[in-house]
């Protein structure tokens, strides 16, 4: 739901645009302050990531494949009209193949909106959805169990605001609720007897209550001791103060009533802002956990491997500025004394070194796998937000799987410490390594490479024993790089979104002597308002018997001010960069002074592919200001 104001005030508020061609090759921040609303809608965004039209976008929700009618859907969180948090409601698309999308009501001002909050508070009416639509999850079957068309998405309505880890929580702010359609995700209905759980776990001093995953497993009605199939629910919550921290409430309902919810504990109680191994390598769980997965993967032995994701909030470092930190972990699951289950956490880390956040997943059950979407905000520091009309987009989907790595040293006594793998030893002194594995969905970045004439540059003698451009080419804006690396001495990498004359570029390269990924990004752009700090994270190179080491295989996909940085499919950096001229697209090899590495494969693929063919390039929506009297002060969105 969107407000609407006077024509006066409007005018007032929004200034003349202008078109994307007008504008200069280099920008500044005094030519950015005198644009209006949505003239650099086109500059840096998006084209074959998933996106909203325009307005404020957050995380993904109501992921499914229904197989009635052949669609995925894909929710996600939205304030139309807006480019400010607030007023929380869905937006919605459609796909037949996960790589192009379709806005299933239109695409201009609200009309993609899915689910809409409810009456206003100010209407005497305190509707337990009044104030937000917040994050959940989506199944194709009916409130029975049953697939007959019906799909129904779970998700946690908001009557009370504002809520924060940090802040007193208000009892009733949250509870969960569900959205049925009967239409195949054309139109949606709140379920007549929402909201279905209304109170958190007795005794919890809650820091948040929110963000239902819910799936049948038959796994875990094994596990438990189910005779008959039922379904289970873990949400994002926290308890405060001293002996709290994060927390995941585990629930089950029998698959006949799917409203019926029993809560049976906590998966487990990390103390607040813990860590499971060094803090480089795991992160930490912060004091609140937020959108939380609990699901089990396969191993190419059959073996069943459980895993949490989890969003963990407070625990901001120097290197890593964002409160916000997407995990995963590995854990042995055991039944409870009381019929519930126990995780505890055996390995982990960083879902995404990055930004990415509210990482989820669903089922593809047309496919039989696991796939995972996450949501890259902006990092413009609120400079310039009205002029690009948007923020926020989705990471390229991955499908996560267990990676099984045999025949490993500990050359150096890291592989055995708790951290990102979770390892075996054998009588003959190696090792086997199991870890959480996620890779971009093979047919998306076929896609990519359709129709593009791949650059493949000749790295020829390429132990480089100074720092060096030589190896270079030109890209675009929208394009994928896939290179090797491997015997580094020292720092090296590749430069990515460098101009000409080197007045822009950034540096993605890897530190052996502490393991991490590092995307340099303080010459991305010569606009001074952007982030522009060093964004880093652990890898871990496996060292195998014989003494070689593995090679570092990099994809990175720059999408206009969009880059994610893979590396050999356990390693994840998504990051932002707004670079000031539209020439900065050179990529090359990056080495360290002093330093060599040798480098292979190179090639980079320039895309034009448009996921979202049905809408213009400028699909923007005209900016709506919120008085103070329509929100309350403030008090429930920010306004802008």
């Amino acid at each position: 739901m969107f407000r609407s104001i006077s024509l006066a005030s409007l005018a007032l508020w929004t200034l003349t645009a202008v078109n994307a061609q007008d504008l200069p090759a280099v920008l500044t921040e005094d030519i950015i302050e005198g644009l209006g609303n949505n003239s650099l809608f086109t500059r840096w965004r998006q084209t074959y990531h998933f996106i909203a039209p325009a307005g404020w976008m957050n995380d993904p929700c109501g992921m499914m494949y229904d197989p009635a009618t052949d669609t995925y859907h894909l929710h996600y969180q939205w304030h139309p009209n807006h480019v400010n948090w607030g007023n929380i409601s869905w937006g919605q698309a459609t796909s037949k193949d996960l790589i192009t999308w379709t806005d299933v009501r239109g695409w201009e001002g609200a009309q993609a909106q899915s689910v809409g909050t409810g009456p206003d508070p100010d209407s005497n009416n305190n509707s337990y959805y009044g104030l937000g639509i917040f994050s959940g999850s989506g199944q194709p079957y009916n409130l029975q169990g049953e697939q007959d068309g019906t799909l129904i998405n779970f998700y946690t309505s908001v009557q009370y605001l504002p809520t924060n880890w940090a802040l007193e929580y208000i009892p009733g702010t949250e509870s969960q609720s569900i959205v049925i359609s009967n239409d195949g995700g054309q139109t949606w209905e709140q379920y007549a007897g929402n909201p279905i759980m209304t109170e958190p776990p007795e005794g919890w001093n809650i820091t948040g209550w929110r963000d239902p995953f819910v799936e049948p497993w038959p796994e875990m009605d094994v596990l438990l001791g189910h005779e008959e199939p039922h379904w289970y629910m873990v949400l994002g919550s926290g308890i405060k103060g001293e002996g709290g921290g994060g927390r995941i409430p585990f629930y089950s309902a029998p698959a006949n009533n799917l409203t019926d919810w029993t809560y049976l504990g906590a998966l487990w109680e990390p103390e607040r802002n813990e860590t499971l191994g060094s803090l480089l390598e795991t992160g930490t769980y912060g004091f609140n956990f937020e959108v939380s997965n609990f699901f089990s993967l396969t191993d190419e032995d059959d073996d069943i491997h459980y895993y949490v994701l989890m969003g963990t909030e407070g625990g901001n470092l120097t290197w890593h500025p964002r409160a916000q930190w997407g995990l995963w972990n590995e854990g042995a699951v055991t039944r409870r004394e009381n019929g519930s289950a126990q995780f505890t956490p055996i390995s982990g880390g960083a879902i995404d070194s990055g930004l990415l956040y509210a990482v989820t997943s669903f089922w593809d059950a047309k496919n039989n796998r696991r796939v995972q979407w996450g949501w890259a905000n902006e990092e413009n520091n609120n400079f310039g937000i009205t002029q690009q009309g948007f923020q926020g987009a989705m990471a390229i989907p991955r499908e996560m799987y267990v990676i099984k790595t045999k025949d490993l040293a500990n050359a150096d006594g890291a592989l055995t410490s708790k951290g990102n793998t979770r390892v075996v030893q054998h009588e003959d002194g190696t090792f086997t390594g199991y870890t959480l594995g996620a890779r971009p969905l093979p047919e998306i970045v076929e896609a990519l490479h359709a129709g593009a004439e791949p650059q493949m540059i000749d790295t020829g003698d390429n132990s480089c024993p100074t720092s060096s451009y030589s190896i270079a080419g030109n890209g675009s804006s929208h394009m994928h790089l896939q290179v090797t690396l491997s015997d580094f001495t020292g720092p090296a990498g590749v430069i990515i979104a460098q101009s000409p004359g080197h007045e822009e570029q950034t540096i993605v390269w890897y530190s052996p002597e502490n393991y991490t990924i590092n995307v340099d990004r303080s010459q991305s752009s010569t606009i001074d308002a952007f982030a522009n700090y060093t964004m880093l994270g652990y890898f871990y190179p496996y060292t195998f018997s014989n003494g070689t080491q593995e090679s570092l295989h990099m994809d990175i996909f720059v999408d206009g001010s969009l880059v994610e940085v893979i590396v050999n499919n356990r390693f994840w950096l998504t990051t932002r960069i707004y670079p000031a001229r539209t020439d900065s697209t050179g990529f090359g090899l990056w080495v360290g002074d002093g330093s060599a590495v040798k480098a292979s494969h190179m090639t980079v693929w320039n895309t034009d592919t448009n996921v979202f063919p049905e809408r213009p390039l400028n699909s923007s929506s005209e900016l709506i200001w919120d008085t103070p009297e329509e929100t309350n002060n403030y008090i429930w969105w920010p306004g802008n």
